[in-house]
């Protein structure tokens, strides 16, 4: 029911929008045709008069009167001419009303040196267009006279329109049978759309239209395709991150639970009691900071995160973040080399500083007891971007994960998360950060010394590298 009336509405519209453009082509001809039959039989009739006041001064007939006479039967048009006085005479069929409806202004703009173009009313012009009268001053020896020309005959209207309507009557009958068997053939796929779609809507992601196609509808069936293969792939992920925050959120809770009920007992020492609080307080941070990275990745998600970029100094606010970060790479005796330029760039100055205290503390996660972290920076795109590279001498990244290290809660090693600490929140959170700045963040291949390699790309400020 649905398609047969989608079949009749294809065809309705159809028919309303061919018989609205037959009006409006019909209109928009007619009125065509008037403009440019106008257009032309003024030039022509200028011409004409040209043409009559050159034959006379070369042929040099013995009486004006009769030459204009034989040249109006020859070029079947009616003239009148007009004297400086205001005398005037005529040839043709139409010459007396030609006098009758000229006016004197008419004429002394013809005597300016203008050419008048004007229309001839007369009751006898049913089916014509109107007869059109050009006048212009023209010199015959000695005496000036200001020339009317109007042609005795005109093309007929009636005709034109007859010829116009029954073409776009056969075009209306023909398009109209081609049409309707152009619908069914358009309703057919979007049939097999239709329950394609029905079937994602029940929660079927593995459904695909196959539709060899390559019109609009095959790339409406291949877009159809693509949002299946994204809705399949955002329902893994959901999955995946519903699992991931629960066993997040599991493994602290078990912990705090167990400590507290051991917290309980009278049997515990006090030094035992203080290791107990200790390892309750390490599972609340992990919770608090958790929880933290949730409401921060939601915040970037949605069209509202704060965001305020100004110019600021990228290498100082590096040596800011390294200096803060002392306490860190300093316990574990690890040795920090810093080669920047001097660079600014337009930024949101807490974004920026939560993205290179990410990527550091991550750095400095992974670096073994006496290791090495450097930072450097270069200018790439022309001088249009400057590129930072944090590398460190830890175990590096493999070559299957680094292109899912950005994935939120992805562990590259799941193994060593109850040692190292994290959620696999942070470099999610630099991406997104980085994304909101233009940039891009990608982890390269891993250093000389074995360690990871992350690099992030900003665009400058014009005139900003020193």
């Amino acid at each position: 029911m649905i398609i047969r009336s989608l079949y009749v509405r294809l065809v309705g519209m159809f028919l309303i929008v061919v018989l609205v453009s037959i009006a409006a082509s019909f209109i928009y001809t007619s009125q065509t045709f008037k403009r440019d039959i106008r257009t032309e039989v003024s030039v022509q009739l200028g011409n004409t008069i040209a043409d009559i006041e050159r034959l006379y001064n070369v042929a040099a007939p013995r009486a004006l009167l009769p030459f204009l006479s034989e040249a109006a039967r020859l070029q079947n048009v009616s003239i009148v001419g007009v004297s400086a006085d205001g005398r005037w005479f005529g040839f043709g069929q139409h010459f007396r009303a030609m006098g009758t409806q000229m006016t004197a202004e008419q004429v002394e703009e013809v005597f300016s040196g203008h050419m008048v173009i004007g229309s001839l009313n007369q009751d006898d012009m049913k089916g014509q267009l109107p007869r059109m009268t050009v006048g212009k001053v023209a010199h015959f020896g000695q005496l000036e006279l200001a020339i009317f020309v109007s042609p005795d005959r005109v093309p007929q209207e009636r005709s034109f329109m007859r010829t116009s309507n029954m073409l776009l009557l056969t075009m209306l009958i023909v398009g109209s049978l081609l049409f309707l068997i152009a619908a069914h053939y358009l309703v057919s796929p979007l049939k097999q759309l239709m329950r394609a779609t029905a079937r994602l809507a029940k929660g079927d992601f593995s459904v695909r239209v196959n539709m060899n196609r390559k019109d609009e509808l095959g790339k409406l069936a291949d877009s159809f395709n693509q949002m299946a293969d994204s809705l399949s792939r955002i329902e893994t992920m959901r999955s995946e991150f519903v699992s991931s925050v629960s066993h997040e959120l599991q493994s602290p809770l078990t912990s705090i639970g167990g400590f507290a009920e051991a917290l309980r007992s009278s049997e515990v020492t006090e030094e035992e009691r203080t290791h107990y609080v200790d390892i309750i307080k390490q599972e609340s941070g992990r919770l608090s900071r958790l929880s933290d990275g949730l409401l921060r990745l939601a915040s970037l998600d949605s069209q509202h995160h704060p965001f305020h970029p100004q110019p600021i100094q990228l290498d100082r606010q590096l040596r800011d973040v390294v200096l803060s970060c002392e306490p860190q790479w300093a316990r574990k005796s690890i040795e920090l080399e810093l080669h920047l330029l001097e660079t600014t760039v337009d930024a949101d100055a807490d974004g920026l500083n939560q993205v290179w205290h990410n990527i550091l503390n991550n750095a400095i996660k992974f670096t073994p007891e006496s290791g090495r972290i450097t930072i450097w920076m270069q200018v790439s795109g022309g001088g249009k971007a400057v590129t930072v590279r944090v590398s460190d001498s830890g175990p590096g990244i493999s070559e299957e994960a680094r292109s899912r290290v950005f994935e939120r809660f992805y562990k590259a090693d799941p193994s060593r998360d109850r040692s190292i600490g994290g959620n696999g929140l942070g470099l999610s959170i630099v991406k997104q950060i980085v994304t909101l700045h233009g940039g891009t963040v990608e982890a390269e291949e891993n250093g000389a010394e074995g360690g990871a390699v992350i690099a992030v790309t900003l665009p400058v400020a014009p005139q900003a590298i020193g």
